[in-house]
């Protein structure tokens, strides 16, 4: 089963829903249907704790060597670019558990069909596919508070039907998650959408001339070729209820994904609305969270914090029907 979790990202620091911006914000899946066939054959069992992972391959791009790291020192080093400043512990120690979840399922995934490219290692360097890590650019003061989160739920991971569940989680996802139906066409059962507790609808607004769009579409792989009226280039196809896009007519000719979309033009996701004015010859774009808009919201886990939740709690809030379970030492 591959790896369906192509990256995250920070809105300010590009956010990995959308090439061209690194992983810190947004979990994204890179094959639906791959995705619903993995779904359609997991079936709730008795858990069976995994076995404990205690070091992380990487193999760097630019060395062209694997490097083994502490999984501790790893899930430290890819909070540190996860997560915002000064955010509550139990949110730091929710995203420890996620991305212990993510580095089992890599290595499971990896044992099972290895990707060539990364030469028998669990993920590489390249960050537009892999979490970004702050390897040597950060003080030990600084990873500090992440290394302590980490080591106390260190082992510990997110389970549904006794795999590790996909970690997916976003910075923010505004009033209400996307469920996986919605952004994947999968039914997966502990991704619905639930309330965020976010303090607000976390609104950018994004500003193209027509000049500008018309370059980045025409110019993407495969090629939009736009013709006639800018105001014609983009229409609405299909919306969920939720104001998620989920595709576009492009030139009244191209059906296209809305996350395609917002990949394409950088935006924050793909829950957004726009307009074209024909006096600035803009494309004004309204987008309301930043990444995936699945999963955990960074942003509304920094508010359950705040009331009191746990780390356990924050997860069990985020993902339906999921079980937290510890890994076992080789040892056993």
């Amino acid at each position: 089963m591959r790896d369906f979790f192509k990256g995250l990202a920070l809105i300010t620091a590009a956010l990995l829903l959308f090439p061209a911006i690194p992983y810190a914000a947004g979990a994204i899946f890179s094959n639906k249907e791959e995705a619903a066939e993995a779904f359609s054959q997991t079936s709730p069992q008795s858990p069976e704790p995994a076995e404990a992972i205690t070091e992380v391959y990487i193999y760097d791009t630019i060395s062209e060597r694997a490097l083994a790291l502490d999984t501790e020192d790893y899930i430290a080093a890819a909070l540190f670019e996860q997560l915002p400043p000064n955010c509550e512990k139990e949110l730091i120690k929710a995203q420890a558990v996620l991305m212990y979840t993510y580095i089992l399922k890599r290595r499971r995934d990896e044992t099972a069909l290895p990707t060539p490219e990364l030469y028998g290692c669990d993920v590489s360097t390249d960050s537009s596919k892999y979490p970004r890590l702050s390897l040597g650019e950060v003080s030990e003061e600084e990873l500090l508070p992440f290394k302590e989160a980490a080591k106390e739920v260190l082992g510990e991971y997110c389970s549904y039907g006794g795999e590790p569940i996909v970690a997916a989680f976003c910075y923010s996802a505004g009033i209400t998650t996307e469920s996986a139906k919605t952004v994947l066409g999968a039914d997966i059962p502990y991704l619905k959408s639930v309330a965020t507790n976010e303090p607000d609808a976390f609104f950018t607004t994004v500003a193209y001339t027509e000049e500008e769009v018309f370059a980045r579409l025409t110019t993407a792989e495969g090629g939009y070729v736009l013709l006639g009226d800018p105001q014609g280039w983009i229409t609405p196809k299909e919306t969920a209820a939720t104001g998620y896009v989920q595709s576009v007519y492009l030139d009244s000719r191209f059906i296209v994904s809305g996350s395609e979309i917002a990949r394409l033009l950088n935006l924050p996701s793909a829950r957004f609305t726009f307009r074209y004015s024909p006096a600035s010859n803009r494309f004004i774009f309204t987008v309301s969270g930043s990444g995936s808009l699945v999963g955990l919201s960074i942003r509304g886990g920094n508010e359950l914090a705040k009331k009191g939740y746990n780390y356990k709690e924050i997860l069990l809030h985020f993902f339906d029907g999921i079980n937290i379970l510890e890994a076992k030492s080789a040892s056993g």
